[in-house]
């Protein structure tokens, strides 16, 4: 089994249709979608040690409050985005990591778009 098989095998299956033909929102939905769900657990636990690290009393800070320091950091800390990145990229199939490469500004707009979604609604302590 190849690296390629091996990493689509131990992706959750997620059912989303397409409503256009677009190869990026097939991306989005048969790639990203699967990858982040994947990799949610290792995500937030990176993302809860970044904000407890940077922001002290992080714990006792109101939700909106929480949402709204996970949204600056995923806009300004470059360390940070890069990590998700990685986290995210280095499940990608050679066909997938091409595209990527193609699409790589869009693609991290919707990554960060993703996580913070994703994220924000698990950051409660």
């Amino acid at each position: 089994m190849n690296r390629d098989t091996q990493l689509q095998s131990i992706r959750p299956q997620i059912t989303v249709e397409d409503l256009t033909n677009e190869p990026m929102e097939h991306f989005q939905n048969h790639t990203l979608r699967q990858v982040l769900k994947l990799q949610n657990d290792a995500l937030l636990a990176i993302c809860k040690d970044f904000l407890q690290t940077k922001y002290k009393n992080f714990e006792g800070r109101d939700q909106t409050i929480k949402n709204s320091l996970l949204h600056e950091a995923l806009k300004t800390d470059q360390a940070l985005k890069k990590l998700l990145y990685g986290m995210v990229i280095g499940h990608f199939t050679s066909d997938e990591l091409n595209f990527y490469i193609l699409h790589k500004s869009e693609i991290n707009k919707r990554l960060v778009e993703f996580i913070f979604k994703r994220l924000s609604t698990q950051l409660s302590f």
